[in-house]
């Protein structure tokens, strides 16, 4: 029987910064030892290699991947009709079914349009996850980099359809920042944003009431060797019960 399920989010940046801060990315996420991890931004496939996972699932057009421990009974890939004016690639959820023995789950993880007038298109492309996730019927975690604070539009949507912001459940009085200007690898970008948690996981309502969750905090904040931060994001972790 399983007891305890570990979820990890976080945004890899690519292959950006420099090529030392790849074997402390992948320290990171193996410090966390995650049951199931889900990442954004995987430009290079090869990082997938780093980590031993039954189920490692992938699309190379958006980035996304889901790692699981747990065997994928069904996965779906799916391109959001909404697109950016300001952008040129697709945005895509990751949709995979997974088999914890008694309860099967339905992880979702996403990485929506980034710039800060995308507001209307980010509230768009969150209309089509939930018109996806609730034809499901069963219970949804959805993860992953969705581009917004906590007060957003389109952050609200996601709770207003009965989907609980667990580090907020966890930690109400504390802002969670996962965007943090502290760390080195944001001064490189043009686009300046102030802090904020833009990295998410939410689990539908009831299924929050069946599984509970002991702890959610923001993870991979700390530099590794040489200094060397993960990502430009922080993650978010969470413990399942």
């Amino acid at each position: 029987m399983i007891l305890s399920v570990r979820i990890v989010t976080f945004n890899t940046w690519g292959t950006y910064g420099p090529p030392a801060r790849r074997p402390v990315l992948v320290e990171a996420i193996r410090t966390l030892n995650p049951d199931l991890l889900c990442l954004q931004e995987v430009a290079d496939e090869k990082l997938l290699d780093s980590f031993s996972y039954p189920t490692r699932l992938h699309t190379p057009e958006s980035g996304l991947a889901v790692l699981a421990r747990f065997p994928a009974a069904a996965h779906r890939v799916v391109t959001y009709q909404t697109q950016s004016p300001f952008e040129t690639y697709p945005r895509q959820a990751l949709m995979v079914h997974l088999d914890l023995g008694t309860k099967p789950l339905w992880a979702v993880t996403t990485h929506l349009a980034w710039m800060a007038q995308d507001e209307a298109a980010r509230g768009a492309q969150v209309q089509e996850l939930l018109g996806l996730v609730t034809a499901l019927g069963e219970d949804v975690l959805l993860s992953g980099d969705f581009n917004a604070a906590p007060e957003a539009p389109s952050i609200r949507k996601i709770q207003e359809a009965g989907f609980l912001d667990l580090f907020a459940t966890a930690h109400p009085d504390e802002p969670g920042i996962t965007w943090d200007n502290r760390n080195p690898f944001i001064q490189s970008h043009s686009e300046k944003f102030p802090d904020r948690r833009i990295d998410y996981l939410f689990l539908r309502k009831k299924g929050a009431e069946r599984f509970g969750f002991s702890r959610c905090e923001v993870a991979c904040r700390t530099p590794g060797a040489g200094g060397l931060h993960p990502s430009d994001h922080y993650g978010v972790l969470c413990d399942l019960r």
